[in-house]
């Protein structure tokens, strides 16, 4: 019976020394911090710490990249109208830091998908400035750029287009412009890119816009003449404005007019120096008997850093 008792005493103090050594490798075997473990048990944690997924999905934890360069297409994809006829505005965006760079832009594929390619660069109430197949333009002082680009006779399809900081060091950009065959489409007027940044503060002249817009009716109405105006933002613009249409048409300081297409359509370039920064109500009209009338409201954003 003694045996027994002393057997108990010496079983119980090995159960009460071991305890203290089970947690100690409890605690040895938890997850370190920033461990796939740790951050699977800590979800809401795992955001702010090193070593875990980002909350985006991907990549680690932190601020994003910064985008040093981009560029943008409006409209995208562009309904081709007219000879296949592509009208468009070309947008580049870089970091202010490099304000006053050159910045080429340049589609070898746009090229080899037209007859004609010209970009073409804002000068307000002087004639709109032809560059060619490629462009070569400074980025204001907010480091933008804008220039049209226009093109006849286009295969549909994708045509890549870039932009690249001539200087040091030399990032580039790139985008894909879908060319769309003519079709018909849903009617109503729409303005590209809308809102739209100015670009040029600065410069001789400033706050420069262009805009594309697209006129889309019932095919019934082709072969119509179809004409565009706006007296706010013709006189919006203080140093001018510049109307053109595609398809042949015509154009000046107060509007522009041209013929509808098979499919109904039509599109008109907008190109306006030193602009007040607000909305102005666009009208296009069909000029034929109960022809339609489509309204849009174009939106002019001031120059600011947009990356």
């Amino acid at each position: 019976m003694t045996v027994s008792r002393k057997f108990v005493r010496l079983l119980s103090l090995a159960v009460v020394v071991s305890m203290p050594v089970m947690g100690l490798a409890g605690v040895a075997s938890a997850a370190a911090k920033g461990s796939p473990a740790w951050c699977a048990k800590h979800p809401g944690k795992a955001g702010k710490a090193a070593g875990c997924p980002s909350t985006g999905g991907g990549g680690t934890g932190g601020p994003p990249p910064v985008t040093e360069i981009q560029v943008t297409v409006d409209p995208n994809p562009v309904i081709e109208t007219g000879v296949s006829e592509i009208h468009a505005v070309v947008q580049v965006e870089a970091q202010p830091a490099f304000a006053g760079d050159p910045v080429f832009i340049y589609s070898q594929q746009l090229i080899n998908s037209c007859d004609n390619v010209d970009f073409r660069v804002n000068e307000g109430t002087l004639l709109s400035v032809g560059l060619g197949n490629r462009a070569t333009v400074d980025l204001d002082n907010d480091g933008n750029a804008t220039v049209e680009v226009d093109a006849d006779e286009c295969a549909p399809g994708p045509s890549l287009v870039e932009a690249d900081l001539v200087d040091a060091p030399y990032y580039t950009a790139t985008t894909t412009l879908q060319a769309l065959p003519p079709n018909v489409t849903a009617p109503g007027l729409t303005a590209f890119p809308n809102p739209e940044v100015e670009v040029g503060d600065g410069t001789l002249i400033g706050s420069n816009v262009y805009a594309v817009f697209y006129f889309e009716d019932n095919p019934v109405y082709a072969e119509t003449p179809v004409e565009i105006s706006s007296a706010q933002l013709q006189n919006r613009c203080g140093l001018g404005a510049l109307w053109s249409a595609g398809n042949g048409g015509t154009g000046s300081a107060t509007g522009a007019s041209t013929t509808l297409d098979d499919d109904g359509n039509a599109v008109f370039i907008f190109e306006g120096a030193s602009c007040a920064a607000g909305d102005s109500t666009v009208i296009a009209d069909v000029d034929a008997g109960t022809g339609d009338t489509f309204t849009t409201v174009y939106t002019i954003n001031p120059p600011v850093p947009t990356i």
